[in-house]
């Protein structure tokens, strides 16, 4: 047998002490060990230095070529990942009342709405707890797609959360009709989307209302939106006064409604029809005369119902300022709607001419509002 280097034959030791021990507490077979071991100290035989390399197999060596052919392809020809391509938000189906609109606000740019009512009701049909209904508004086409999406999440959100009120509702009344049999009071969330444009800014009301299972509460959003870009148009990046462009609209607003107020108050004069003359002939011993006469016209005029000018609302009243650029059919004259959310929690609107507050707007706001 040939020679074995010290510390191979210390690992040899080490381990036929360690098979030893291993024997004494398993059932193995010795002879198979000990061939085992014989083969283990043929493997740490040091007289053939020099090294060969089995000739891989003709199976191996096509993978290993295949595998480098690809990886030499996929490096060539790398992959671009797609970019995914924007979508409008989808409109749903509804279960009992769905119309939709489109509406063309400028040639590029176009708006759906979807005037919907739907309702929940038990598995056995004999109680509704809630309705869904009013409209929605969503942006369908757009030039620049980003502005497009830009506008969607944010009327989308507010939808969003409308109908998640709906939702809850709906299970809170469920509950109610599964524990006690009976609905007390059926719920009902109501959703509106108000919009007015010049062509170049996008102005949207947002209001919904939850009503029914024990709550009634109303939440109201406005937003204006740069049809070309997306971005928000807020009081600030219009004008360097917001206060006292603020100001100037509540005055504005106040005075508008004052005056279409007095308007109304005006009696109504309704003038009655002239009938047609009377004539009677009358008929004698050889005479016969004719006799006209004519009927006066009347005139009956309605009392208007009385408005005081103390139960108007003031500038003063209005907490809340929403300005929403319109486009005037008169030219040179720039008009906008106004709305104020008073006090007595009245939402007021009117169309006020902006072309008397042109100096609060800087250069971005007149690119806005005075399209």
């Amino acid at each position: 047998m040939k020679k074995i280097e010290g510390n191979k034959l210390v690992a040899l030791l080490l381990s036929a002490g360690m098979v030893t021990t291993f024997l004494a507490a398993c059932s193995i077979d010795p002879d198979a060990l000990g061939k085992g071991i014989s083969d283990l100290g043929n493997a740490f035989e040091t007289t053939a230095p020099a090294q060969t390399t089995a000739a891989p197999s003709e199976t191996e060596s096509q993978e290993t070529t295949a595998t480098e052919e690809t990886s030499e392809t996929t490096e060539a020809a790398p992959t671009a990942t797609p970019t995914a391509t924007p979508s409008p938000t989808p409109l749903p189906e509804r279960v009992d009342f769905s119309d939709y609109t489109e509406i063309d606000l400028t040639d590029s740019f176009k708006v759906t709405v979807e005037d919907f009512e739907e309702s929940a009701h038990s598995d056995d049909d004999k109680a509704q707890f809630a309705q869904f209904y009013g409209n929605r508004l969503v942006v369908t086409e757009a030039t620049n797609e980003t502005a497009r999406d830009a506008i969607n999440l944010v009327v989308d959100g507010f939808y969003q959360e409308a109908l998640g009120n709906y939702q809850r509702v709906v299970a809170k009344t469920k509950t109610e009709y599964l524990t006690t049999g009976v609905v007390e009071q059926e719920g009902s969330v109501y959703v509106h989307f108000e919009y007015a444009t010049n062509g170049r800014a996008l102005s949207v009301l947002m209001i919904y209302t939850v009503n029914g299972a024990n709550e009634n509460t109303r939440t109201i959003d406005f937003a204006t939106f740069d049809m070309l870009t997306g971005h928000y148009v807020t009081l600030g990046s219009v004008t360097g006064d917001t206060a006292g462009l603020e100001k100037a609209c509540k005055a504005a607003l106040a005075d508008a409604i004052k005056a279409k107020a007095l308007q109304a108050n005006q009696p109504t004069v309704t003038p009655t029809p002239t009938p047609a003359p009377t004539t009677t002939t009358t008929t004698g011993t050889g005479t016969t005369t004719t006799t006209t006469t004519a009927t006066e016209t009347t005139v009956e005029t309605t009392p208007a119902p009385t408005v005081s000018e103390d139960d108007l609302p003031k500038a003063d009243d209005f907490e809340i300022i929403f300005i929403a650029p319109v486009t005037s059919d008169t030219e040179g004259v720039h008009k906008a709607t106004v709305y104020g959310l008073g006090k007595d929690g009245i939402i007021y609107q009117a169309d006020v001419e902006i072309d008397a507050y042109a100096s609060f707007f800087n250069r971005y706001g007149t690119s806005v509002f005075f399209a």
